[in-house]
């Protein structure tokens, strides 16, 4: 493989994929890439606006907006209606659903469920599945994932009688502790509730064997993908797992959760609904009227990262050792994912050697350069003298977005010891984001830490 060509970081986690190389997009095509974006012409004080803020939502492409726009003023309408602009509803759930399905790598439409957000759907789900338990059964969860895939698991410790069980982490390097996973599998557990990545620190989990060793154990898996989605490509296939929760609106489509749940096990677990709900799938598990307009903007994301594989296959490599796989649609969307993850890398090595030169400055998480793979693009630290929260004040003053405190990784924050002291400073990059971008957040925070007093906290500029 050419040096310049970079195998995506998504490989060893989803497991059996083909893999997908890639090179990094070049300035030319990251600028012709920001173009789809108008939020990227945003200024302060004269100077560009900088949004590392990606972490807890992207940025969306011009096409979604205009989608979204269009929906409202020619089709807007409820489903399954004798009229044409429900026949049109109609047309455009179906494209979506059939969209998604390629996105996460599905082979049914019916398999992809919408709704409000993950959160939403993961209560859903959880409370669905906790019908089928009973005393002393048991679901492992992480201290590395985000709340929204423990809370509603612990909620049935409380309703019926369900043992938690709690995997921890390598402080050091904030990684799973496997060990403590093989440990906390017995005869009794049901489900494994894990996350492909990290929403704190960027941790790519080996979720591929973890899927493995819960099924070896007699378990389901509930995935969350939420912070891997706009990264690495996604394959629930190769994967093997019975669910898989994300949210469109962190890999630049509106705002929006979506579930993939195998047939099999969709089918068999009774959903709560409205009774004169069918039980077909999907729509046993979305309920109420679907946001037509915000599925039309996800619609056009999807054209969008087409767009993305298809126009840089030939720069970006070759989509699994063949171009021709982009000549269907999920062929370029996952050509869109291995640039993307591309891109990222040369991002994520900049940044982490940007940010070592900050003085004071305590990055958490996988930061040996050797092991980029291993991780996604976001970094969380915290700076001497000052609380993430001043942090975090003054970057936005210097118009740089990011995010402080613990982002609702509850567990990791205090498995750290950071929850006393507002947790971290959180930034994240995207294939929008620029090496000029992450310099200019690096001059901001020696600035920023050059103001500190050693020890004690600033107030703000």
């Amino acid at each position: 493989m050419p040096a310049d060509r970079i195998v995506s970081p998504s490989h060893g986690a989803l497991g059996a994929t083909p893999e997908i190389a890639a090179a990094p997009l070049s300035d030319a095509a990251v600028e012709a890439v920001r173009a789809h974006f108008p939020a990227l012409l945003r200024e302060q004080d004269g100077r560009p606006y900088v949004y590392l803020d990606g972490p807890g939502g992207t940025q969306v492409p011009r096409v979604t907006i205009e989608a979204m726009v269009e929906y409202l003023a020619r089709s807007n309408a409820n489903h399954e209606g004798a009229f044409a602009t429900s026949e049109e509803s109609d047309a455009m759930l179906a494209e979506v659903h059939a969209a998604a399905a390629d996105y996460l790598g599905a082979a049914d439409p019916g398999e992809v469920v919408f709704g409000q957000n993950m959160t939403t759907l993961t209560f859903a789900v959880s409370r669905a599945i906790g019908r089928t338990l009973t005393e002393g059964d048991e679901v492992v969860v992480t201290r590395l994932d985000h709340d929204a895939n423990v809370a509603p698991w612990l909620a049935l410790e409380e309703e019926r009688g369900v043992r938690v069980r709690w995997v921890d982490i390598h402080r050091e390097d904030c990684t799973l502790d496997l060990t403590g996973l093989e440990r906390a599998l017995g005869p009794r557990t049901r489900l494994v509730a894990v996350g492909l990545a990290s929403n704190a620190v960027g941790t790519l989990n080996p979720a591929a064997r973890i899927v493995a060793m819960a099924h070896a154990a007699g378990a389901l898996t509930y995935v969350d993908a939420v912070h891997a989605a706009p990264h690495v490509p996604l394959d629930v296939t190769a994967l093997g797992t019975e669910f898989l929760v994300c949210s469109p609106y962190k890999f630049f489509g509106p705002h929006l959760g979506l579930l993939y749940g195998r047939r099999d096990v969709l089918e068999r677990i009774d959903a709560y609904k409205v009774r004169p709900a069918a039980n077909e799938l999907p729509g046993k598990w979305e309920t109420g009227t679907l946001p037509g307009e915000s599925l039309a903007g996800l619609l056009a994301t999807f054209g969008y990262l087409e767009w993305l594989g298809g126009t840089f296959v030939g720069e970006g490599g070759t989509f699994g050792g063949a171009s021709g796989e982009v000549a269907t649609r999920r062929g370029r969307l996952r050509s869109a994912m291995a640039v993307i993850g591309a891109t990222e890398q040369g991002l994520a090595r900049h940044a982490l050697t940007a940010l070592s030169s900050v003085p004071g400055l305590h990055l958490r998480g996988i930061v040996d350069p050797s092991r980029m793979s291993e991780r996604v693009p976001t970094f969380a630290f915290t700076l001497d003298g000052l609380s993430p929260r001043e942090v975090a004040t003054k970057l936005g003053r210097r118009g740089i977005a990011s995010w402080d405190g613990d982002y609702y990784a509850h567990e990791l924050i205090r498995a750290l010891g950071l929850a006393e002291s507002g947790g971290m400073v959180r930034v994240g990059f995207v294939h929008y984001n620029t090496a000029a971008e992450i310099d200019r957040l690096v001059e901001a925070l020696s600035e920023i830490a050059g103001g500190a007093k050693p020890g004690r906290a600033t107030h703000d500029d």
